[in-house]
Parts: C-alpha cells; structure tokens; sequence
C-alpha cells in the first residue's frame, strides 16, 4: 500500500483487538496487486437503541489506479469481529475481480452450477453440493436470496463458482425454491 491504513471508527470506544486485525486484513490486500493506492476503514455502533447491544456498519474504501473500491457491509448483531471479517472477505473478492479485469482474465459469462447445502452454522458460513459432487464452500455474503438465515440444509440451490486463495467457493447462491417449514 503507498499510502498508511486510515481507519475511523465511529460513536463507539475502539476495543484493542480491533485495530490490529483491521491492519491484518489490510496489508493482506497487497497480496492481490501491488497497485492498492490506499485503504480507509470506518467502523461505526449505530445510534439506534437495541434491546440486544449495537449493530455495527465497517464501510471500507481501497483506492487502486483508475477506480475505487467501496465495500459497506450491514451487521444487526454485537460481533464487530464477524462485521469486520465479512467486510474485509468481500473487499478481498472486489480487489480480485479488479485484478482479473486489468489482466484481461474475466470470464466471457459464468455457468450456473445446482447444488444441495450440505451445511450451515451459526457463524454465517456454509457448504453446497454441486451435483458434480464436489463441495463448495460459501459465507452469508455470498448469498442472494433469500437471506442465509432463510436458508436450511438439504436445499437446493443455484450457484456461480469463484477461486479464491482458500480454494473453490459459491458465489451468489439463490435458493431454487423455498425451503418447507419444518415441524
């Protein structure tokens, strides 16, 4: 990065593990393109009285040579950890794709793979199925519709795949029909 981190943090009180893994998650960007120009990062507690505590906005803006990349990510739980890692994940996605678009590399049109959830937990992370076989492993910022929370084992979805450092993920899984209600 040419220029130093800025983060922000709004209407709360930073909590020490926060600033350094916001650092983490920043100087791994470098790691998709040495043109990341710089990165600012806003955390901000939402004015809004809650029974349950604060939900937490991270917006984060990285500047690389002839666009800017802007990620706001919307989190109605107390885990600013989580905010900040489902912010930071799909930052990472947005730089990969500019890299890919600059090298020329992205797809003509992206093929439409069926599956079946094979998992779900209570971090927001998930696997499908494909019909291949093969597993695909996916988080809540993945999914299109409906919400992660609306989505249930043994569904069958819609899916388009992306290669990220961690392997073969899901993105844009869209339910193919909605899921019974279960008894």
């Amino acid at each position: 990065m040419k220029l130093p981190l800025q983060i922000t943090f709004r209407d709360m009180i930073p909590l020490p593990s926060i600033e350094p893994e916001i650092r983490h998650r920043a100087d791994k960007l470098d790691q998709w393109t040495s043109d990341v120009m710089s990165c600012h990062v806003t955390v901000q507690a939402d004015d809004g009285r809650r029974r349950t505590g604060h939900a937490y906005r991270v917006q984060i803006l990285v500047r690389v040579p002839d666009e800017e990349i802007a990620v706001g990510m919307d989190h109605a739980d107390e885990d600013i950890h989580r905010a900040v890692r489902d912010a930071f994940d799909a930052t990472d996605r947005r730089v990969e794709d500019y890299v890919q678009r600059r090298r020329g590399q992205t797809k003509a049109h992206h093929i439409v793979l069926r599956g079946r959830i094979c998992m779900l937990t209570d971090d927001g992370e998930g696997a499908i199925v494909a019909e291949s076989g093969e597993t695909f492993h996916f988080d809540r910022t993945q999914v299109a519709h409906p919400t992660f929370e609306q989505l249930a084992v043994d569904q069958e979805v819609r899916f388009l795949e992306g290669i990220t450092r961690a392997g073969r993920e899901a993105r844009r899984v869209i339910a193919v029909h909605s899921h019974p209600a279960q008894t």
